[in-house]
């Protein structure tokens, strides 16, 4: 009907859903999406996001890919005055294609985040291609150095999660690789860095080269043992956790899933650990993706009708190595199907909020991307019509980070289907702000990773009632499909001051830092206990009013 020009004169009203059911419980100022005047709208179709400091000159870039084969990446360079410039060709990028995904960091300790393209997801037998490992030389380009690293193989994947899984402080790669039924055996592989720029595959003799139809994965120390852990959610089969029992240098992972409780949903797509309610425990976020039932499920929401397919689920972690489910009640149980998936803290409160793409490949599907606010820990809220998040095109990869440096983080999400004749121009969402105070916070690993990835930052603040809140952040790139910036943008509330930040490094070692002020840059050193300030040029975006919000919305 829309397609068409009837749309709502000419359709029943018994499946018009009403205005009411797209209220939310939480008031807010629209994020508009700003992609078109700043130039960084890529018409692609389906790929992944990174958000980071690239070039080392202080303002976080854009790095985005599509799972076309024929598609370039693109990188663009923030300009730190409101503009954006495409870099493609002068980074040395031209020629690099395809990717459903990107995942970023700095793999070989030199400062500059490297780029990492897994490639031949959903495809089968047809998805041996090669990924990809992208040094960052420093000087504003990359290279391609997937053979000389050790990393190349021909594997259908779309995900992958660097962690130091043996705490050596050199920073390794595990992929998700995809097996079916009806295809031949990709087992997941284990990178292993030498601690040259190099990796040797050590997935079997850790126990960790599963068959799987791997979707998501995600790695976190989720019982404080002291070694990073690894989640997966394997579609159509029963999610996996691998609990690191490594022993210098014999490297071990046994499957505890069913003791541990993370089973469902079966058909699921991202994953994440991040710690929702500030118990100091990282939970574990599982969604589903039901392309089946995609359509129907997400119109029977709105109208108040049973839906057919799993809803996502929530592990709280109970702090003994096992989860509870507690996706009753949450707030997250909706009919999402979701595929791109980050998170971030969009209002500043200090409870870490969700962003979820959604949709199927389908030309036909049109499904509202998902914003769920945190309330306070409790529970999260729907705020996606009223903050403008409620695009309807397919949303995949999506990056959390502060490109204008004002404090609270914008978001820039790659929008496209996965058929040909499907693309759409990429979302950037600009925050309006919020009247909370922050922190951003840098750190720089000596003895573990540079990056510090894996790394548990615990803000303790004095709040202007005079009570005393602890909000916990985990160092990394956030979801398994899309990769937000290293550095911790810290909601604090309407914190009065910052009483400490205590970072628990990977490899054991704990550090308290004082002195750290509101509303600022912080770098902080392993092994130092000394700070140091970035300035921060906060800026305006360069648009003008009526440029803005030319993208798919759902209007109310």
């Amino acid at each position: 009907a829309m397609n068409l020009g009837y749309y709502p004169d000419k359709v029943p009203s018994q499946w018009l859903i009403p205005v009411d059911r797209f209220g939310s419980e939480f008031s807010m100022e629209k994020f508009p999406n700003i992609a078109i005047p700043l130039d960084v709208d890529v018409i692609t179709l389906s790929g992944g996001v990174c958000t980071e400091d690239f070039n080392n000159d202080g303002y976080i870039d854009i790095f985005t890919s599509s799972w076309f084969l024929g598609d370039n990446v693109h990188y663009f360079q923030n300009n730190g005055d409101g503009t954006f410039t495409d870099r493609t060709k002068e980074a040395n990028l031209e020629g690099i294609t395809g990717g459903l995904n990107l995942i970023h960091a700095d793999y070989n300790n030199d400062g500059f985040r490297d780029v990492f393209i897994p490639r031949g997801g959903w495809w089968n037998d047809y998805g041996k291609v090669p990924n990809s490992l992208l040094k960052n030389n420093g000087d504003g380009t990359f290279t391609d150095v997937t053979k000389s690293s050790g990393l190349f193989s021909l594997y259908p994947t779309q995900t992958a999660v660097w962690s130091d899984f043996n705490n050596d402080g050199w920073l390794d790669l595990f992929v998700g690789n995809e097996s079916r039924k009806n295809s031949e055996e990709y087992r997941c592989e284990l990178f292993m860095s030498n601690g040259d720029g190099t990796f040797t595959n050590k997935a079997k003799e850790a126990g960790a080269d599963l068959l799987a139809f791997s979707k998501g994965v995600a790695a976190c120390d989720y019982d404080h043992d002291g070694l990073s852990d690894i989640a997966i959610s394997s579609q159509g089969q029963p999610n996996i956790l691998l609990h690191n029992e490594s022993d210098g240098d014999q490297l071990r992972f046994r499957d505890v899933s069913g003791q541990a409780g993370i089973s469902g949903p079966v058909k699921s797509f991202p994953l994440t650990f991040l710690d929702y309610d500030n118990d100091g425990w990282e939970d574990l976020f599982i969604f589903t993706y039901d392309a089946s039932n995609c359509d129907y499920d997400n119109a029977a929401e709105y109208l108040g009708k049973p839906v057919k397919g799993e809803y996502s689920v929530l592990y709280h972690n109970n702090g003994d190595g096992t989860f509870s489910d507690i996706s009753a009640g949450s707030g997250i149980q909706h009919a999402m199907t979701a595929m791109g998936f980050n998170y971030g803290d969009i209002d500043n409160d200090g409870f870490i909020d969700l962003y979820v793409g959604t949709g199927t490949p389908e030309y036909t599907s049109l499904v509202p991307n998902r914003m769920l606010r945190n309330n306070g820990g409790k529970g999260f809220q729907d705020v996606t019509h009223v903050g403008g998040f409620g695009h309807l095109q397919k949303g995949h990869g999506i990056g959390f980070a502060d490109f204008d440096q004002d404090g609270d983080s914008d978001i820039y999400e790659d929008m496209g289907g996965g058929y040909e004749g499907d693309p759409f121009q990429s979302a950037f969402f600009e925050n309006p702000g919020n009247g909370n105070t922050w922190t951003c916070l840098q750190l720089e690993g000596v003895q573990c990773n540079r990056d510090a990835i894996g790394a548990r930052v615990h803000v303790a603040v004095t709040m202007a009632d005079g009570s005393k809140q602890i909000f916990h952040h985990l160092v990394g790139t956030g979801g398994s499909f899309g990769s937000n910036s290293l550095q911790l943008e810290c909601g604090l509330g309407n914190a009065a001051k910052i009483d400490s930040v205590t970072v628990d490094w990977p490899g054991g070692s704990s550090e308290t830092f004082a002195d750290i002020p509101l509303k600022s840059c912080v770098q902080l050193k392993q092994g130092t206990g000394m700070i140091g300030t970035k300035e921060l040029h906060p800026f305006r975006f360069t648009h003008a009013p009526d440029q803005m919000d030319h993208s798919m919305h759902m209007e109310m």
